[in-house]
């Protein structure tokens, strides 16, 4: 299911917007700042690591996910009444 980021609440829209943010700003430290420093990389690697984590942790949390229905013997679905 694709979802468009104009179907979300402005929050949502917001709180993706910033994730996106720190995936690019991310992969430029990454790729273009990274290698033109000739001194320690530790500190720009551990940046990057935050930037890509808050991408990945919060970016899920964006997307509605498909509501599934309680299944088993316990379920409203398959009482008998």
């Amino acid at each position: 299911m694709c979802v468009r980021i104009s179907q979300l609440d402005s929050r949502t829209r917001s709180i993706a917007r910033i994730a996106n943010l720190c995936l690019i700003s991310g992969l430029i430290l990454w790729i273009i700042i990274r290698p033109s420093i000739a001194t320690s990389h530790l500190w720009i690697d551990g940046l990057c690591g935050l930037l890509f984590g808050f991408y990945i942790t919060v970016n899920p949390m964006c997307f509605p996910r498909p509501c599934r229905g309680r299944t088993g013997p316990d379920s409203p679905a398959t009482q008998n009444s």
